[in-house]
């Protein structure tokens, strides 16, 4: 048999889908679905040629149960007339001349990410993250060797991403493959061409350690914002950001839940005249606006971002919230861009109905950190963006903690001034006190917005237990409670009554 006249990589061209390539394996994975761990969802492979050059390749939904047990690490054959799109994996090799903190947002050790930055022999830097136990294996090498003070990785088959014209290679999943100083040609290579003399620094190859910017969670919330209630809150007076804790009571439906954000800057970006309706579900649809001023690109791709908004609510009030994609991820365990996906597909015509995943938010309690914009301000908007929350229940309490001591220190002792207690009689007091719980919302609150019990001193109450039972009313000692307070001609009143709050038991 005849062999095929083969093409090298390095040769083959896109506008011609008539070449055939003799390859083999040295690197093979699956991928499953997101929805079904069980459903194979791709094959992919890196596959080499006699002349060295590597190509990554993907085998077709369609073709993947026809050669699912056929392909292994190793294997050599024939590819006629392959299909091309753009690379993803890319190997890179540099001097390490800066090291992050290691960052444990995430329970799950696959999600901790050390940030490094390394240097080629012209001076040109990259961003690298190592994820999971490549993060770990450079934080050992450091352990294991504190005098190497030089320090050159090569990370074979990183995925490339760009974020706002900034590239950074990261580690994929257990594909990538990271060498650490080791003795091989490549590395070799590397470390004389960082000992010529026209190379930048060659005398000084040291790593420098960076202290993160990124501030702790505690921090974040028990130190650098005040500490409010929702009734605090409830009107944005001036541009601030602050710390409530509150249980979300519901989903408001009649707003959207997500956006289509521009892929460079995060901002809302716009259809313009002709474009789709729907963004595509499986890649980046081109073609959008972007109207950021601090945006370099005019023209963008999209994606689909969370923008939810909450109801939430705490013994003084109740607030609406919007929670944006990093939160909503990180509480539901799903991106924007999948339940997009997937409510698409069920539905085929409208993204806007809301996924009943969303609903998974109801009843959590949870720390948020929000932010009083200018906008809010002027609008007099009371609908405030989430910067941060917390789910951390010993954090959740120490605020709530905090806050109670807040509450009985600036309550221990007051004056009542008894100017309306001639015409309202103790109905006033009772008023300016509603008795919540878990089952009753509180009844001067506006349906779209907090608001404060104490300026709708008419309403009706409903009291839990007795006032009388609550408190003791001790006039002064020349006064009778049976008598009537006396009131100057010009309304003053000439004597106060003290309230002391009952010690429960």
């Amino acid at each position: 048999m005849a062999q095929p006249d083969v093409t090298l990589i390095s040769d083959l061209d896109v506008l011609k889908d008539d070449s055939t390539i003799k390859v083999r394996v040295i690197n093979l994975w699956n991928l499953f679905s997101f929805y079904n761990k069980d459903e194979l969802f791709n094959i992919e492979l890196i596959l080499i040629d006699e002349q060295g050059t590597k190509i990554q390749a993907n085998v077709l939904r369609k073709n993947i149960y026809r050669f699912k047990n056929i392909l292994k690490d190793g294997l050599a054959f024939y590819i006629k007339c392959p299909s091309f799109a753009s690379q993803r994996m890319n190997d890179v090799i540099g001097l390490v001349v800066a090291i992050g903190e290691m960052g444990r947002d995430n329970e799950d050790m696959k999600k901790h990410r050390l940030n490094i930055q390394i240097q080629d022999a012209n001076g040109l830097q990259l961003n690298v993250n190592l994820w999971g136990h490549f993060a770990y294996k450079l934080q050992d090498f450091l352990h294991n060797n504190p005098h190497n003070l030089r320090m050159i990785v090569i990370l074979q088959f990183a995925k490339l991403s760009i974020w706002r014209d900034r590239p950074t290679v990261n580690t994929y999943f257990s594909v990538s493959k990271l060498f650490i100083n080791t003795d091989i040609d490549e590395i070799n290579a590397f470390k004389k061409s960082l000992d010529g003399d026209d190379s930048p620094d060659s005398s000084t190859n040291t790593f420098t350690l960076l202290k993160s910017n990124k501030v702790s969670e505690h921090d974040d919330f028990m130190v650098n914002f005040q500490l409010k209630t929702i009734v605090d809150v409830s009107e944005p007076v001036e541009k601030n950001t602050f710390i409530i804790v509150g249980t979300i009571k519901g989903i408001l439906q009649n707003e959207p839940w997500h956006y289509l954000a521009c892929t460079n800057c995060n901002y809302k970006a716009f259809k313009p005249p002709g474009a789709d309706d729907q963004p595509n579900v499986d890649e980046l649809t081109h073609g959008y606006e972007c109207h950021n001023n601090d945006c370099t690109k005019t023209e963008t791709s999209v994606i689909p971002r969370f923008m939810i908004p909450i109801r939430v609510q705490d013994n003084t009030g109740t607030l609406t919230l919007t929670m944006f994609e990093r939160d909503g991820k990180y509480l539901l365990k799903k991106s924007a861009k999948d339940l997009f996906k997937k409510t698409l597909k069920v539905l085929g015509f409208s993204t806007a109905f809301y996924p009943g995943e969303i609903n998974a938010l109801k009843g959590l309690k949870l720390a948020f950190k929000i932010s009083i914009k200018n906008f809010n301000v002027s609008k007099k908007n009371n609908q405030y963006s989430i910067c941060r929350v917390s789910d951390d229940e010993k954090l959740i309490e120490e605020l709530e903690n905090k806050l109670t001591v807040s509450q009985v220190g600036n309550s221990q002792s007051f004056d009542v001034a008894e100017t309306d207690f001639e015409s309202q009689d103790t109905r006033s007091l009772k008023d300016a006190i509603s008795g919540t719980d878990d089952n009753i919302t509180p009844s001067t609150v506006d349906k779209n917005s907090a608001t404060s019990p104490m300026k709708n001193l008419n309403t009706p109450k409903v009291l839990k237990r007795n006032l009388e039972k609550v408190f003791d009313l001790e006039l002064n000692e020349n006064s009778s409670s049976s008598k009537t307070p006396k009131i100057s001609p010009e309304g003053r009143i000439n004597q106060v009554v003290k309230v002391k709050l009952e010690k429960s038991g």
